[in-house]
């Protein structure tokens, strides 16, 4: 087995010992509907961390204390994030949008968020994580390659594109 290979399993088995013990701690900061994104956006995060700290430093990722502090920044970092878009600025922005806007706006923007829904259902997981690396986080093609350990991750989501089209029996999709 290649170093990389190597490296990702040591990864996968800590990740899957240390499951339930993140959920936990997730659970204390945010509600249910949020905590499986909040570990996906996490796993993301500590694969980084991994990559950075494990070959000099392994002994860190057996300690419970570490991983609690390293989870419980990253939880507090995601609600700043959730509350800096919440500012009173930006409710007032929206809400006098909404009354400007025409009604076709309005019907369009409903439209597309229950395309995107509907999309979102076409994949999985592993796929939805390939397209959320790819346009949500700027990572290259390269990049989403040597993290998830795939090939030709180009190809790969233009075959995801390609099956949401087709599950959604629309061609006009062209915001995908």
């Amino acid at each position: 087995m290649n170093q990389l290979a190597l490296q990702h399993q040591s990864f996968e088995e800590i990740y899957q010992a240390h499951t339930t013990f993140f959920k936990r701690i997730i659970a204390q900061y945010f509600p249910s509907s949020e905590q499986q994104d909040v570990l996906q956006e996490f796993a993301i995060h500590f694969y980084f961390l991994f990559e950075k700290k494990y070959p000099a430093d392994a002994a860190l990722f057996d300690s419970k204390a570490w991983l609690r502090t390293v989870l419980s920044h990253f939880c507090v970092s995601m609600l700043r994030k959730k509350n800096a878009q919440k500012n009173a600025v930006w409710v007032q922005t929206t809400t006098q949008a909404i009354l400007i806007a025409s009604t076709d706006q309005i019907e369009r923007e409903t439209l597309l968020i229950e395309l995107l829904h509907a999309s979102l259902g076409c994949v999985n997981k592993q796929e939805a994580l390939v397209l959320k690396m790819k346009y949500m986080y700027q990572k290259s093609s390269r990049d989403i390659e040597r993290i998830l350990g795939i090939q030709y991750a180009d190809v790969q989501i233009n075959r995801i594109k390609a099956k949401i089209r087709k599950k959604l029996n629309r061609t006009d999709l062209t915001w995908l």
